[in-house]
Formats: structure tokens, sequence, C-alpha cells
């Protein structure tokens, strides 16, 4: 009998929940803890060929619109968009079809720690497979810089969330570039806003967007 959702997504917490203490202990080191994370998400989407599955997300195709074209808000018009952690893809080739909708002509590049989702993300995007990157947020080297950059702040364990947007500002952001985190729930809106304050990055404006089951989300945002 095939596993439910719901116990994929448990095995996955309790992972991730175990290697949090033991990076909390300093039985490991972050870069395992970011391995080992990467690799509990990959075995969880990896289980089904859902594309939004795959990218985390447990809905229908209307809701995951509803739920990411917000991101797209806080994107600049035009430039070079950078998805970190984005696993099979399937995030950034919705985002190519939604900002045509809108005009906005933005080229899409994609950064996963978990070879097996970015092989995923090539293979489901021919057209886009050398724009998909293997490496980690933390110390990858990348080939250019990018207009605009989406990341979340669960790609780091706890404490560390700070460290993360001052990289992506420093190493991966273009000049006047747009870091993005999000979209994230009404729970986690002021911790990403002191997020962005203790990075030393200037102060974020926010976009939000509620679906049609009543559920508001939010994506955070600087021009640095």
């Amino acid at each position: 009998m095939k596993e439910s959702r719901a116990a994929i997504k448990a095995h996955a917490h309790a992972s991730i929940d175990a290697a949090t203490e033991q990076v909390k202990r300093g039985a490991i080191s972050r870069a395992e803890w970011q391995r080992r994370v990467a690799e509990a998400l990959g075995d969880a989407y990896l289980g089904e060929a859902d594309p939004r599955w795959q990218s985390g997300f447990d809905g229908d195709a209307v809701l995951w619109r509803e739920a990411r074209s917000l991101v797209l808000q806080a994107a600049p018009m035009t430039g070079t968009f950078l998805d970190v952690g984005c696993a099979n893809g399937h995030l950034i080739e919705s985002l190519a079809l939604w900002a045509e909708e809108r005009g906005q002509q933005l080229e899409f590049f994609g950064l996963e720690l978990n070879p097996a989702l970015a092989a995923e993300a090539r293979r489901r995007l021919p057209a886009l497979a050398d724009h998909v990157f293997v490496g980690n947020v933390s110390d990858w080297n990348p080939p250019r810089r990018f207009d605009c950059v989406r990341t979340g702040l669960e790609y780091v364990p706890p404490g560390e969330e700070p460290t993360l947007l001052e990289r992506i500002a420093s190493r991966l952001l273009e000049a006047n570039g747009r870091l993005l985190v999000g979209p994230v729930n009404d729970d986690a809106v002021e911790f990403t806003r002191s997020v962005f304050t203790a990075a030393h990055v200037p102060p974020p404006e926010i976009v939000s967007a509620t679906d049609h089951r009543g559920k508001t989300r939010h994506v955070i945002w600087s021009w640095l």
C-alpha cells in the first residue's frame, strides 16, 4: 500500500528535526545538516510524479498559482531570476509562464542542493537544463550574478538565517538587485523581517495574496 502524504511528511520532518538537534549540539556541521535536510526532502518529493508535490506543495494547480504567483509582484519587470532551492524546477517553470502573461521579461535559473532533484528539473525542463545548478547556497560560487534572487530561510540551520541573506546579497546579487524571501505564512512575517534587519540589508517591503481558501501568504523583499 502506498504511503500517505501525511506519513511521508512526518518521516521527512522527523529526519530534519533529528539533524537539527545534532547541529545544535555540534555533533554535525552546518553542511552536513544541509545535506541531510536536502536528502530527506528529495526522498519525500521524488516519491510521486506530481510536479507540485515534487516542489514541496500539496495542492492542485489552482491553489499552486494562488500560492506562488505573488512572487512575481516582488520581482522586477526585466532581468535574471534565481530560485534557490528550486527542487524539480516547477516553480521557475510556472513563473516563466505567469511572467509572460504579466509582460515581465525574466530569464529564470535554479539552484538545488539535492542532485536527484536537480536532475529531475533538468529532465523536465530541457530548454533550461543549463540554467539549473547543483550547489549549496552557503558556499556556491555562481557563474554570474542575478538581478533577483528568491530564497527560503529554511535552507540553513536555525540562527544562521541572517548569514544566508548576507551571502546572497554580497555574492549572488547584482548591484541594485532584489532579494526575495517567501512565500511565507502570517506567523513567519515578523521573524522574516527581523532577519532582513539582522542581515544589514535595506528595510524590506512586503507583497501579499490570499487564496480561495482564505489563507494569506507573503513575500518579503528588499531592493539592495
